[in-house]
């Protein structure tokens, strides 16, 4: 718990990967990838429940050896790639509730993302904690240098717009004058179970990581660069 507050968390793991198959069991520095995951959020002393959500009892059985449960497998609708994690973590939710058992807070960690650790989750939850917004949540994010504020795209007729309009009109592109600018790292994301809409909304804060911890694991590239990169416990 955190102040009076139960906080689940869900670990979503589907056996489909077409990028990387079975990349969420694939060994990574000696153990399953998602063991990494699930030996950060067992370690949080602010968690009271930790469940993965799978479609795969091949999967189930390695959480359980690591030691959490999958008390139940995924719905097929909610097992193939267009499935909204939203929506599995609703039913997540929704499961555990119709056996008695109920969650104030969600926090979302994704098994692709082993560089996170349990000191990275306690200070995300202890941020959102801090946070008065009643419709607030948190994305984890890390920040990029500068000059990506500058990114354009062409339009329809191929002329070239900046991604922020408003530095269109504008006749002097100082890197200075810049606000910060962040990228997802779909690490963690925390929710109220009472308002899981979406993992972005015009009430999500960041929690800022450092880009060394930031691995997103999708492709055979993401995993070896992961693997060799320096973990010496930042925060």
């Amino acid at each position: 718990m955190i102040g009076d507050l139960k906080v689940l968390a869900v670990i979503p793991a589907r056996a489909g990967s077409v990028g990387l198959p079975d990349k969420n069991i694939r060994s990574f520095r000696g153990k399953p990838l998602l063991a990494w995951t699930v030996d950060a959020a067992k370690t949080c002393e602010y968690i009271d429940r930790v469940v993965l959500s799978t479609d795969s009892q091949n999967y189930a059985d390695i959480a359980q050896q690591c030691g959490i449960e999958t008390p139940f497998l995924r719905p097929e609708h909610l097992s193939g790639s267009n499935a909204s994690l939203i929506n599995v973590l609703q039913h997540v939710v929704s499961e555990l509730k119709s056996n008695g058992e109920e969650f104030d807070i969600l926090i979302c960690l994704q098994p692709t993302s082993p560089l996170r650790t349990a000191i990275h989750i306690k200070q995300a939850l202890e941020l959102f904690q801090s946070i008065t917004d009643p419709d607030k949540n948190i994305a984890s994010v890390y920040e990029l240098p500068q000059k990506f504020a500058w990114v354009l795209q062409a339009n329809k007729q191929g002329q070239l717009r900046f991604l922020d309009s408003s530095l269109q009109s504008q006749n002097n592109y100082r890197r200075q004058q810049n606000s910060a600018i962040y990228m997802p790292n779909g690490a963690i994301f925390i929710m109220q179970t009472a308002k899981i809409i979406s993992q972005y909304t015009d009430h999500t804060y960041p929690y800022i990581m450092p880009l060394q911890a930031s691995a997103d694991i999708d492709t055979l590239e993401d995993f070896r660069a992961a693997e060799l990169a320096q973990t010496d416990h930042y925060v």
